[in-house]
């Protein structure tokens, strides 16, 4: 779900919030995890604290950084995958809504994503939440309230800040998932949304976390995956995920997956 800055503020500014728990996990360096859901009855955000990772909630991904918090409604289905060369290390925090105001507030039940600056002060925020989070008193039980607020008003801040250009960045991504079946270049995307090709790629890594030929690249390599598992051809996938030169998808799906496709299907 794509919402800017203004609607996500407003939410967070009318909704009866409350912090519940949370907890922080790692995973190493080229890591899977897929089959489980987030926790029912209860939104949360995710903030990442070292490294990067495709974080995917009902099968849409979001290419997690430093520069990424992701919000993930109940019971959504969770695939995790460590993009960078580090382990990647993450926190999640739960929130809840009384049940009785809960149709007022959709976005409690969506997934989407907060696009902020690197901000020292957000790690040490949710290392401070976290450790009163531990501490078995009343005193620290409260400050837990305080501390929720006070991170979600300095992510919110802090995306506010962050570049001019949110809603043509949201745009860039829409592009990319709508045409990524087709042999589109960066030059073309720069192209449609008015932007000189330069601008645009600097534009777009600080708001995704990644340039955009690796994130066209990521979009076609996890599309190449589940078609090769439908049992068509290599040549058809290579056709139906934007590459016309059936060898040169090849070499892009080895170089991301380590298998050639042939060898990927076989393992299936």
């Amino acid at each position: 779900m794509n919402l800017n800055i203004n609607q996500i503020t407003e939410y967070y500014a009318r909704a009866p919030v409350m912090f519940v728990d949370m907890f922080m996990n790692s995973m190493p360096k080229g890591s899977k995890d897929s089959g489980r859901f987030t926790a029912p009855n209860l939104a949360g955000l995710i903030i990442p604290l070292k490294g990067s990772a495709t974080f995917s909630l009902n099968g849409m991904p979001y290419f997690m950084s430093a520069n990424t918090i992701v919000h993930a409604g109940p019971s959504m289905n969770i695939d995790i995958e460590v993009q960078s060369g580090d382990e990647w290390q993450y926190a999640v925090i739960h929130y809840q809504i009384a049940e009785n105001h809960l149709g007022k507030y959709p976005y409690f039940n969506k997934h989407f994503s907060i696009s902020v600056d690197t901000n020292g002060l957000l790690t040490e925020l949710t290392h401070q939440l976290m450790k009163n989070y531990i501490t078995p008193t009343n005193m620290a039980k409260l400050s837990c309230k305080g501390l929720f607020l006070q991170l979600v008003e300095t992510i919110l801040v802090s995306s506010s800040k962050k570049i001019d250009n949110v809603d043509q960045m949201d745009l860039a991504v829409r592009l990319i998932h709508e045409q990524y079946s087709r042999p589109i270049t960066i030059q073309d995307l720069a192209m449609q949304l008015g932007i000189e090709r330069r601008r645009f790629a600097y534009l777009f890594e600080r708001y995704t976390g990644l340039t955009p030929i690796h994130y066209l690249t990521e979009i076609r390599i996890r599309r190449a995956k589940e078609l090769l598992r439908s049992g068509i051809t290599v040549a058809e996938v290579a056709e139906k995920v934007g590459y016309l030169d059936n060898f040169y998808f090849s070499r892009v799906f080895k170089k991301h997956t380590g298998l050639s496709p042939t060898m990927y299907k076989k393992l299936l």
